[in-house]
């Protein structure tokens, strides 16, 4: 099944659910399927089927964005940029009743299941697995997000939601880890026809291993990771590196064999706006603008960091390097969609020049990641049908890297992991035999900085990842509390000057480098505050430490 015809059959369940909440007059947000009356509804497979095809909407959307909400990014587009991407965290501007309204529907497949006679235990598992694997993923994020939460396991009613109180992180946590293995126990590896796109084992295992990662499980991570990697199910895109790994994030690439899980999307039907808000090059419309940090991230073609590399010039920065920098940063020469980039400040090089109108690069760069050469930004980039991929292969074997690491300091099977993402761009492999190459790691902390290092290169700018690794590894406050930079540049006079450029010309990459607000960050924000809106509802509901009481 090729993956339009995928993501239309999926789409078509969902409107037949939404066509059922209109003509009963229910608001699905505040009472889902069970307000339908039981001698219409959990009476066949069919109805399950559809109920837990609705929780498919809860799939986080890629969250593309987030990386504003740490070092890698700021927002281009000014007035988007959220109170988080400033270091403010607001009570009132944090809110979780979309996942506790899906938790609520899950909650219900488990309650009214069994109202259904004749249900083959295959079939009927199979439900089950995705509405444990959807209650874990929605619990998951609550407890990154706020650290102790409300849990239940029925389908509260509004007084009784008024009524509940805060289970400790730590036992919420062990639920997600049982709800998932329930996941792992139920779920096919893989689905056959108009069922391709669901929720697969190896989803359930990655999210297990990304869960405990997490929270510094390291052998639990890593046994989950390596079972992903075991099943043979998954491979990495392009991995004898052809040169085509720019496409991984095209919407050609759609179901490839590193796609683990995906929110799906149909252009026209169930639209995506990704390219049209995050970078409209023609235009110099950017919405999320690659920092100097991101981009000094990538090493050079010998594997050394810029500090330390021989081959790397500052006055010519994208040369002799990591091949995925050009992938992620739309930088200054570059031609796209015909249009030569031009990120000088000057008014000759309007639109897309560092501050020339309010929606211009703030950092000199573009993101270039999801940039489709065959969607036209200004024609179809509002409406692309381009899947938001949640978890991917290479995820997976560098969290079973740092995981491996963590408990059995510089493996081998650690290095073969996150060299098989390396090797697959081109890149040298990291080592522990050669101390006169650059790729040497004599320490287990070395090798630790390393894979950290090629997570934030190759997950750059995809799902939060940086916003939450920076928690986890205890960095945030030196990584966010230092000023934010741009690429360097200098205004000098010269006789070469354009009309309207007041007699100067810009040299890039020379010069001071930009110099932008940055973010802020306290210990206590290692976790949001508790939503104010929901403290004003249920008064049992405490903040966490460091917000206002």
């Amino acid at each position: 099944m090729n993956c339009n015809m995928k993501r239309k059959l999926l789409y078509i369940i969902g409107g037949f659910l939404l066509t059922v909440a209109t003509t009963s007059c229910v608001d699905m947000d505040r009472y889902p399927l069970d307000e339908l009356s039981d001698g219409s509804f959990w009476k066949k497979p069919a109805d399950a089927e559809d109920a837990v095809t609705d929780l498919y909407n809860t799939l986080p959307d890629e969250e593309v964005d987030d990386a504003i909400n740490s070092d890698d990014a700021v927002h281009g587009i000014k007035w988007a940029a959220g109170n988080i991407s400033r270091g403010v965290y607001d009570p009132g501007d944090f809110g979780w009743k979309d996942l506790y309204g899906g938790i609520r529907r899950a909650n219900l497949v488990f309650t009214k299941i069994g109202n259904i006679s004749n249900y083959p235990e295959a079939e009927k598992n199979k439900v089950l697995g995705q509405a444990h694997f959807f209650r874990a993923m929605l619990y998951f994020q609550l407890i990154r997000n706020f650290g102790d939460v409300p849990y239940t396991e029925s389908p509260l009613e509004l007084k009784d939601q008024k009524q509940i109180e805060r289970t400790p992180r730590a036992e919420v946590y062990k639920h997600v880890m049982a709800d998932l293995d329930k996941a792992i126990a139920f779920l096919p590896e893989k689905w056959t026809g108009s069922n391709d796109g669901r929720i697969t084992k190896g989803a359930a295992l990655a999210l297990k291993a990304r869960a405990a990662l997490y929270y510094k499980e390291w052998a639990t991570a890593a046994d989950a990771a390596k079972k992903v990697i075991d099943s043979s199910v998954y491979d990495l895109y392009d991995k004898e590196n052809t040169g085509k790994y720019a496409e991984l994030f095209w919407e050609k690439t759609e179901n490839c064999e590193e796609v683990i899980l995906a929110r799906q999307y149909k252009a026209n039907d169930r639209s995506r706006y990704l390219i049209g808000w995050e970078c409209f090059p023609t235009l110099g419309w950017g919405g999320i603008n690659p920092t100097q940090s991101l981009v000094d991230a990538f090493e050079d073609i010998h594997g050394a960091p810029i500090a330390k590399s021989k081959v790397y010039d500052p006055k010519n920065p994208f040369a002799n390097r990591d091949p995925r920098l050009e992938v992620n940063v739309l930088h200054d020469g570059e031609v796209m969609y015909g249009v030569t980039i031009k990120v000088s400040p000057l008014k000759s090089c309007a639109p897309t020049g560092i501050a020339q109108h309010g929606d211009a690069t703030a950092t000199g760069y573009y993101q270039q990641k999801w940039l489709d050469p065959a969607i036209h930004p200004e024609k179809q980039g509002w409406n692309m049908g381009k899947d938001a991929v949640i978890i991917r292969y290479a995820e997976v074997l560098l969290t079973y890297a740092e995981a491996l690491n963590e408990t059995s300091p510089l493996d081998d099977k650690a290095f073969e992991a996150v060299n098989k993402v390396r090797s697959r761009v081109g890149m040298p492999p990291l080592q522990k035999t050669n101390a006169a190459l650059p790729t040497y790691c004599a320490t287990q902390d070395d090798f630790r900085k390393r894979i950290w290092n090629e997570r934030r290169v190759e997950l750059a700018m995809e799902g939060g990842h940086r916003q939450w690794d920076i928690r986890r590894w205890d960095i945030a406050k030196t990584v966010l509390n230092a000023p934010f930079e741009g690429l360097s540049y200098e205004l000098v006079n010269s006789d070469k000057a354009l009309p309207g450029d007041d007699g100067k010309i810009c040299i890039l990459y020379q010069g001071k480098r930009l110099k932008l607000a940055g973010s802020k960050y306290e210990d206590h924000n290692y976790v949001y505050p508790i939503p104010q809106s929901e403290r004003d509802l249920n008064k049992k509901l405490t903040q966490n430490p460091g917000y206002p009481q």
